[in-house]
């Protein structure tokens, strides 16, 4: 033994200098002080390789007598079958253009209290009707090329079927009509402002077109007539639609108010191949209980630069139809976008895409009832009250599309976003599945495949279970303490994350 620079002072000395080395290889290698724990630094994940269902192209389209048989067979069961798209026949418009001519003979001037008609143009046009069979403007015919130039258009009373003479100002059998700075008002069942059928072509400029309906609520009886009030399943109340493109039409308008009390400002029925709904600079409004749009089979909407005011949803998109928004803004009683597939075909497709603009809602951002999706969203400013970005759920609907195979499955793509909400998948018959491309999403993932770009990153706010299908950096996956991501990737692994969660890895 030694007292200075002895041999126990050389010793504790040395294990001393050991310490600080472990300290320092500690903080060199965190993981390896934490393997004892049974938790490991978090590392590359290797994704796992899965094939994605294809794709299948979709090209089966019902017609409006294959519409009307299911409909009856599955809602109206052994009665007389109900042609909801039929006019009244002894509907009559205040102005009835036909192949290219003014018919007087089968116009009824009894409505009208103003205004200049020729062949093709109407000018200052004043109609005002009580009966449910009273119209205001009706241009038929190849032959036909009218534009109406300021006009006021109030109609009473209670209509039948979708456009004809009855509407406020209605195209058919190709026919174009052109409307400006007009002012259309509907109230009664069934009392369209505004349709266009059969290879017709109708244009709205700087105009008001709005549909009431019959008063509807608590301790109000609702009509029970087929197709007279929306199914169920689409989760809002009213009984009539402002406007309807349909039979392989194209409507477009342009700086206008389109506006209904209840069930649709803007809608659309059987495209019989092809359907075209363009709405620019618009402010769209459901004041009671409704929807924005639709898009059914064979349907192609556009919005640009438009603003909807919804008391239920913006869109809703049934069957392999689409959708597209640019720069819109959207404030939304329920969801932004409700999907459905009620047509038979487990291969269709519905697409949704949004660039740009101001989304906000009190429910699901998008709720998804059995049905194949492509959810493209880039750089949009889009929340939930309810913190859910996408849900999907098995449908309910009696008429709801049955899945026998693997199918497309819901695709959700997020671009140049910072976003917060949840995906929660329960629609257990297809997979869902998620790209983010320079994106931070920060929210619950459940029961989905998923893919990174490498500017992208996942913060998981509650438990979440997914499969990695790409590669995975540390830097881009995080949660809180108290909170587990559940994944399947190529390596086993039990992982702790910068932000105190927990990853557990399968292989």
């Amino acid at each position: 033994m030694y007292v200075n620079g002895s041999k126990i002072e050389n010793a504790v000395l040395q294990r001393v200098k050991q310490k600080i080395q472990c300290t320092k290889t500690m903080q060199l290698y965190p993981h390896r002080r934490k393997k004892r724990r049974g938790i490991m630094e978090l590392v590359k994940i290797k994704g796992v390789q899965k094939n994605k269902p294809a794709r299948e192209e979709c090209k089966n389209m019902l017609t409006m007598a294959d519409i009307i048989e299911g409909v009856n067979a599955v809602l109206n069961p052994g009665k007389p079958k109900i042609n909801w798209f039929a006019p009244a026949e002894d509907a009559v418009a205040a102005v009835h253009i036909k192949d290219g001519k003014y018919d007087e003979a089968t116009s009824n001037p009894s409505v009208v209290y103003g205004g200049k008609v020729s062949d093709d143009k109407v000018e200052n046009l004043k109609v005002v009707a009580y009966e449910g069979t009273e119209g205001a403007i009706y241009a038929e015919g190849a032959g036909t090329d009218v534009t109406v130039d300021t006009a006021y258009i109030s109609l009473a009373g209670d209509g039948q079927g979708i456009g004809g003479p009855a509407s406020g100002a209605s195209a058919k059998y190709n026919a174009k009509l052109t409307i400006k700075n007009a002012v259309i008002d509907t109230n009664g069942r069934t009392r369209y402002a505004t349709a266009a059928e059969e290879g017709s072509v109708l244009k709205v400029y700087d105009s008001v077109i709005c549909a009431h309906g019959i008063p509807y609520g608590d301790d109000i009886e609702r009509p029970d007539a087929l197709m007279s009030t929306p199914p169920p399943a689409l989760e809002m109340d009213g009984n009539t639609r402002t406007h309807c493109t349909m039979s392989n039409s194209s409507s477009y308008f342009y700086n206008s108010k389109i506006i209904c009390d209840g069930w649709a400002a803007l809608s659309t029925e059987s495209s019989e191949g092809y359907v075209y709904l363009e709405a620019n600079d618009c402010d769209i409004v459901c004041t009671k209980s409704g929807y924005g749009a639709y898009s059914d089979p064979g349907c192609h909407d556009y919005f640009n630069d438009c603003n909807f005011d919804m008391s239920c949803m913006a869109a809703i998109v049934a069957g392999n139809s689409d959708m597209t928004f640019n720069d819109c803004t959207a404030e939304c009683g329920s969801y932004f976008a409700l999907t459905h597939c009620v047509n038979g075909w487990q291969e269709e497709v519905a697409d949704i895409t949004v660039t740009g603009g101001d989304i906000h809602t009190k429910k699901e951002c998008v709720l998804v009832k059995s049905h194949n999706m492509m959810l493209d969203l880039c750089d949009v400013n889009i929340s939930s009250d309810k913190g859910v970005l996408v849900h999907t759920i098995v449908n309910d609907d009696p008429c709801a599309t049955k899945v026998t195979k693997d199918v497309f499955g819901v695709n959700v793509v997020m671009t140049d976003m910072d976003v917060k909400g949840d995906l929660i998948h329960e629609d257990t018959t297809r997979e869902m599945w998620v790209m983010l491309n320079s994106t931070q999403l920060t929210g619950a993932i459940r029961h989905a495949n998923v893919a990174f770009d490498k500017g992208s990153k996942w913060v998981a706010t509650a438990d979440s279970d997914v499969v990695f299908v790409t590669d995975v950096e540390p830097a881009q996956i995080d949660a809180p303490a108290g909170v587990t991501i559940t994944a399947k990737g190529a390596q086993a692994g039990e992982f702790a994350l910068a932000g105190g969660g927990k990853l557990l890895v399968t292989a």
